[in-house]
C-alpha cells in the first residue's frame, strides 16, 4: 500500500478482525525536533525535559479498531491486530472501518499550531504493509468421493485445525506484546501472594488488583517509560516473594533436619545404654 498520506484524516484498511498490519517509517518535525512514528513521539536531547520516547504517535490505533501488539521507537516499527471492535471514529471522518485516524488535530493543537502549518513541518514517510495470513492448504479435488463422509470429515478437521492455528497465533503474539508480558508479571505476581505471609499479601494485595485495572484501563503504556517503572517495581515484589518463600523453605528444611537430628541422637544414647546394661550382666 502507498505511504500515509498526511492530508487525509483516516485511512481504511482492507482487513479481517485478526488481520496484521506493519508500519515503518517516522516523520522528523522542523518545528520542535520530534520524532513521530504511528505509535510513539521520541523528543532529542535539548527539548524542555531532555530526551525522552512517549506514547501516542500519528495514529489513534484504538479508535480505528486496532490494537498494537508491538513497537520499537529505534526502528520506527509497529505492528497492529485488527480487534473486529466498533470504531465509530471510522464512518465520522468518512472511511469504512477498521481504519488509521490521524492524530493531526490533537498533534498541532498541543503546539500551538494550525494543522496545515504542522504537517507542513513534518519531513518523511510511514509506510503500511498489510500483512497476509498464511494461506490454506490446497486440497485436490476427488470427483468420485467429493461427497463422501471420510473426506467431508477431513476437510473438517483441516479447516478447524487451521482456525486453531489462527487463533493460537493471534494469543501468542498478544501474549509475547508489552501489554501481554505485563499481564503475565501482574498474575504471576499475584499467584505468589496466595501463598505468602499473610499480613505481607494482605498489604500487597490491594495494590496488585490496582495495578490490574490500571492495566486493563490501558492507563499506563507498558512500552513507555513510566510503563517499565511499573514493571520494576513489580520485579521488586515478585523478588521479596522469592526471598520470604525460599527462606520459609530453608526454616522448614532446618527443622525437620533439627527434629531427625535429635531422634537419632536419642537412639544412639538407647543403644549405648542398652550395650552397657547387656555387658554387667
Amino acid at each position: 500500500m502507498p505511504p500515509i498520506d498526511l492530508d487525509r484524516l483516516a485511512e481504511h484498511v482492507p482487513v479481517e478482525p485478526g488481520g496484521e498490519v506493519r508500519l515503518k517509517g517516522s516523520f522528523h518535525s522542523t518545528f520542535d525536533g520530534a520524532e513521530i512514528d504511528a505509535a510513539t513521539t521520541t523528543w532529542p536531547e535539548g527539548t524542555p525535559g531532555g530526551a525522552s520516547v512517549d506514547p501516542g504517535g500519528l495514529i489513534d490505533f484504538k479508535a480505528g479498531g486496532f490494537h498494537v501488539t508491538s513497537r520499537d521507537p529505534k526502528t520506527h516499527e509497529v505492528v497492529a491486530i485488527a480487534t473486529g471492535d466498533p470504531a465509530p471514529v471510522c464512518a465520522k471522518l468518512g472511511v469504512k472501518a477498521p481504519c488509521l485516524p490521524l492524530r493531526t488535530l490533537p498533534l498541532s493543537q498541543s503546539r500551538l499550531v494550525t494543522m496545515d502549518e504542522w504537517r507542513s513541518s513534518l519531513k518523511g514517510a510511514i509506510n503500511l504493509e498489510i500483512v497476509a495470513p498464511p494461506p490454506p492448504p490446497a486440497y485436490a479435488p476427488v470427483v468420485s468421493a467429493a461427497t463422501h463422509p471420510a473426506v467431508l470429515g477431513a476437510a473438517g478437521v483441516a479447516g478447524l485445525a487451521a482456525v486453531v492455528g489462527l487463533a493460537w497465533m493471534i494469543r501468542r503474539r498478544q501474549k509475547l506484546s508489552p501489554i501481554g508480558q505485563m499481564r503475565e508479571l501482574v498474575a504471576r505476581v499475584s499467584r505468589k501472594l496466595t501463598t505468602a505471609d499473610p499480613v505481607f499479601a494482605a498489604t500487597v494485595t490491594p495494590a496488585m488488583k490496582h495495578a490490574r485495572s490500571i492495566l486493563d484501563e490501558r492507563r499506563v503504556d507498558p512500552s513507555s517509560k513510566e510503563g517499565q517503572r511499573v514493571r520494576d517495581i513489580l520485579l521488586r515484589v515478585e523478588s521479596k516473594l522469592d526471598e520470604a518463600a525460599a527462606d520459609a523453605k530453608a526454616a522448614k528444611e532446618q527443622a525437620a533436619a533439627d527434629e531427625l537430628a535429635a531422634e537419632m541422637e536419642a537412639a544412639l544414647d538407647a543403644a549405648r545404654e542398652a550395650d552397657l546394661s547387656a555387658r554387667r550382666v
